[in-house]
């Protein structure tokens, strides 16, 4: 492990930043791959690929069990807040 990912593994993230990133940034671009994605697929293949490239994105970046611990903290915290808005 490098210098760098070892100080990554242990920053603690700011809730502002991450939410800023995730508005202004990462949804606004999801959001028109998806749109480019439906003029040749339908919603259900779309969103399949969008989960199979995340997850992929998660595999490649953390591992396969970091990933999948990541991804069952992602589910527990949809469950939590069933009544907002998912990027919340």
């Amino acid at each position: 492990m490098t210098d760098k990912q070892e100080s990554n593994d242990q920053e603690v993230e700011d809730q502002q930043t991450v939410q800023r990133v995730a508005e202004e940034i990462i949804e606004p671009a999801l959001q028109k791959a998806l749109a480019e994605a439906r003029k040749i697929a339908s919603a259900q293949e779309s969103l399949s690929a969008l989960a199979n490239c995340y997850g992929g994105l998660l595999v490649d970046l953390m591992g396969r069990k970091a990933a999948a611990t990541f991804l069952q903290g992602h589910a527990v915290h949809i469950v939590s807040n069933e009544e907002e808005a998912l990027n919340n």
